[in-house]
């Protein structure tokens, strides 16, 4: 591995001095975990020690599955902020011939002063810093422990712009600041990845050390569950990508409807999905039901918009049945002692299940139990007494009065 001399961690001797900046990073920095707040505490520690930045920033490479990079930039005008770069990015002119490009490609520094631009040849993004005032701008390699190259940005408006030492300096602020960021990027990416997996309330739980088996604690919820109509028949006719197309949007849709009202999926089971909406406080069950319902009510509406296009396409309607329900269960970690999962355990989830099964034979895609239509506020209508498989007794089920805006039967 190759050793860093002083210059290369400290810079050249004479000039300005990142010795209390690396000090800083070293003893208090590390303590910040949001890489805003520590945009904006370097950025005082930097004019502090003479740095003349205006503009700072870095964008880490990450693995996600909407995500390409993430990152944050400070400028003296507006502080800092974050921001996040969607996969594909990379394919457009934003990024194409852009410094960012050299410095990954190249693995080496990049540097123009903004006062002598081309037009033709030099990236729209430096006409845009010139534009704002900015004189000087230098990219540098930010190099990971795991060898991944990242990058951090420089700028000036002084007029005369950066020295030459100076960039021998922000080289060695990257190799001071690397193994911040790449901490915070670990801690992101970890939380990125479980988010998108797991949920945020499993992955927060994870990280807040439940991991044990049988972790867990009771919930109260709205219970969500949904099951596509005729999905055996469609895996054995559709082509791979149309089946796992149909999935998607019918997915997307229904997760998208309920986390605008507060819902969080818990598991994707097949082609059902099963999804909680959190009851905290007992003075907040009505309001969650009713949220519940209408995120119900907004997924058979945006599916609709989705089967109107894929009627036009000569492709198969997205037809599904939703069963909803009230109680209590115990959200927690099971498994094998090699392989767990957080689950949701109790009679609640079941009787749910059930009730969503009886769709097709009421002939409405929504239902709901007895316990869950006491919050309602819309127009109701019983559908009577039904036996419901592994839930003892018969269960009274509602769905909406026929004239009310929800979903067709």
């Amino acid at each position: 591995m190759r050793e860093l001399s002083r210059r290369g961690l400290l810079g050249p001797e004479d000039g300005w001095s990142l010795a209390p900046v690396g000090a800083w990073l070293m003893l208090e920095g590390r303590h910040i975990v949001g890489p805003v707040a520590l945009l904006e505490a370097l950025a005082g520690r930097l004019d502090a020690a003479g740095a003349r930045l205006d503009r700072l920033g870095f964008t880490v490479a990450t693995i996600h599955p909407q995500i390409l990079a993430w990152g944050c930039y400070w400028t003296r005008r507006d502080g800092a902020r974050e921001f996040a770069g969607r996969h594909g990015v990379q394919n457009s002119d934003a990024y194409r011939g852009s410094p960012v490009q050299f410095v990954q490609e190249q693995k080496r520094s990049f540097r123009r002063r903004l006062v002598d631009l081309e037009e033709e040849r030099d990236h729209a993004m430096l006409h845009e810093l010139r534009a704002e005032g900015m004189t000087d701008y230098v990219a540098l390699p930010m190099v990971f422990g795991s060898g991944t190259v990242n990058f951090l940005t420089v700028a000036t408006a002084a007029p005369e712009g950066f020295y030459d030492d100076d960039l021998d300096r922000f080289t060695a602020f990257a190799n001071l600041l690397a193994p911040l960021v790449e901490i915070l990027h670990v801690r992101r990416m970890t939380l990125g990845l479980l988010d998108a997996f797991v949920g945020p309330r499993i992955s927060a739980r994870i990280l807040d050390g439940q991991v044990k088996r049988g972790d867990g604690d009771r919930i109260e919820a709205a219970f969500w569950y949904s099951d596509l109509r005729g999905f055996t028949a469609l895996s054995e006719s559709l082509p791979a990508g149309q089946l796992l197309q149909l999935l998607n949007d019918y997915f997307e849709n229904c997760a998208a409807a309920a986390a605008a009202r507060g819902g969080e999926i818990l598991q994707f089971i097949g082609d059902a999905i099963l999804i909680v909406f959190e009851i905290r406080r007992p003075e907040d069950e009505a309001e969650v039901c009713n949220a519940a319902l209408d995120a119900a009510i907004d997924a058979f509406d945006s599916i609709a918009v989705v089967n109107h296009r894929r009627r036009r396409a000569g492709l198969p309607q997205i037809e599904f049945g939703l069963g909803l329900h009230v109680g209590s269960v115990t959200h927690a970690n099971v498994g094998s002692p090699n392989r767990l999962a957080f689950n949701v355990v109790g009679p609640a989830v079941n009787k749910t299940a059930r009730i969503q099964s009886l769709t097709k034979e009421a002939g409405v895609p929504l239902l709901l139990s007895e316990e869950f239509a006491a919050f309602i506020r819309r127009p109701l209508r019983s559908l009577g007494q039904f036996e419901l498989r592994g839930v003892a007794g018969a269960h009274a089920v509602l769905t909406l009065c026929n004239d009310d805006p929800g979903p067709a039967s």
